[in-house]
């Protein structure tokens, strides 16, 4: 790539529509030529912006969507929003992007990494959790290609990065594309080495308000449910419940259903055996619901992170409030040796193969809340009466859902209990 390309170059460029300059965009008249961006041009519903603000974002601006991402630190999507209101969708670390380079006391590699972390979208590969080392390589807390620098080309629809790694002989190809309200990132990993490397993969995507909130309702395909021990110290990999149910504290605490802001809740659980590899999150206040579909050959698991105030001290001092979904290869998120030692799911590439995925996000409005008989359900005519909705925790009849279904049916979950052993009246 020349210094003329646009997705390199730093002063301000005319795209399709708009100027980007950093962080001001002002709007031009519409053009209704394609505009050039090399060799490979982008369709007419997505431009990519070519300016490079102060932190290393990149923008695309297709129809629907508008993301940023940072080609200089892993490929990260760090912005996702719907152009017509720019409501956000992804969580951003409230530490911001870490310049690249900067001077930082010593610590630890889970220190490190997470001071790197700008939340968002990014790539947790071919570690994550514990760091560990393997074939004569420290690989870090969350993999190497989560901090890589990316080259990038533009390609109908989007971008597409690539990365060759330096402790592992892989190299990474990850292709960002939108179309409509649609976000697609498809990702190769090559290993171009003499011999076969073990490895855990994921995609990490962090969500956070006004999509996470008060009312906000996370769906899945999945029927097992298994928690995490580091975090509900507790329980076992074996205590196994089905979905939306995992072992809290004293209790058991239902997955479905988000805590708000400050709730002092932290859940950690993987989840399997799908019926379809899809989740959701609708929150019919914010107006806005997104669905999520992912390669189920490859990442036939669902990291479920929900921290919403009860982590303590670095990084988040009970401040916190994401959701993290993760499609992975491999459980528990404790390093691929655990993933390998406990429950077998670690991958392999053979010496001079490739091994590709895909996940695929897209944002639409709520459906309506109405019950299987075509009938509003009593929570939304209270709400299109205006009057407030009845504490779901107070219902004595059984859920209509079945555990592994991946929609909702307008009916309340039968009560359970937070991890502090209060009733759950978000439930």
């Amino acid at each position: 790539m020349t210094e003329s390309d646009p997705l390199i170059e730093a002063s301000p460029q005319t795209i399709g529509s708009e100027v980007t300059t950093g962080s001001e965009v002002t709007t031009e008249p519409e053009v209704t030529t394609e505009p050039e961006v090399t060799s490979s041009p982008a369709p007419d519903d997505v431009d990519v912006a070519a300016a490079l603000a102060d932190d290393g974002t990149r923008r695309l601006l297709g129809t629907d969507l508008q993301l940023d991402y940072l080609p200089g630190r892993g490929g990260t999507i760090v912005g996702l929003s719907r152009r017509s209101d720019d409501l956000q969708l992804l969580w951003r670390a409230p530490w911001g992007i870490l310049p690249i380079g900067t001077s930082r006391p010593p610590s630890t590699a889970s220190v490190r990494a997470t001071e790197q972390w700008p939340g968002g979208w990014r790539t947790l590969f071919p570690n994550s959790g514990r760091s560990v080392s393997l074939y004569g390589a420290d690989w870090g807390t969350d993999g190497e290609a989560a901090v890589a620098a990316y080259a990038e080309e533009p390609v109908p629809g989007g971008v597409e990065l690539t990365t060759r790694l330096l402790r592992l002989p892989v190299r990474l190809t990850r292709r960002i594309t939108l179309t409509g309200a649609t976000l697609r990132v498809e990702e190769t990993a090559t290993n171009e080495g003499g011999q076969d490397v073990e490895i855990m993969w994921g995609h990490e995507i962090a969500f956070g308000p006004p999509l996470l909130g008060k009312g906000a309702v996370i769906d899945t395909g999945a029927s097992v449910v298994r928690p995490e021990p580091d975090v509900t110290r507790s329980v076992s990999y074996d205590d196994v419940m089905p979905w939306p149910r995992t072992q809290g504290t004293s209790s058991a605490v239902n997955l479905r259903r988000a805590p708000e802001a400050g709730a002092g809740s932290t859940w950690q659980a993987y989840l399997s055996d799908f019926a379809t590899h899809q989740a959701s999150i609708t929150n019919a206040a914010a107006g806005v619901r997104v669905e999520l579909s992912w390669d189920a050959e490859t990442m036939p698991f669902l990291w479920y992170e929900l921290e919403a105030g009860g982590s303590k001290d670095f990084p988040h001092f009970s401040n916190g409030y994401f959701l993290a979904l993760t499609p992975s290869t491999s459980w528990p998120r404790q390093g691929v040796n655990d993933a390998r030692r406990v429950s077998s799911t670690s991958k392999w590439i053979p010496a001079g193969t490739s091994l590709s995925t895909w996940v695929e996000l897209s944002v639409t409005e709520p459906p309506a809340q109405r019950s299987p008989a075509g009938t509003r359900s009593a929570s939304a005519r209270g709400r299109a009466a205006g009057t407030p909705e009845s504490n779901p925790s107070a219902e004595s009849t059984p859920s209509a859902e079945s555990p592994g279904s991946a929609t909702s049916t307008g009916t309340p979950d039968s009560p359970v209990t937070t991890d502090s052993g209060t009733p759950n009246t978000s439930a």
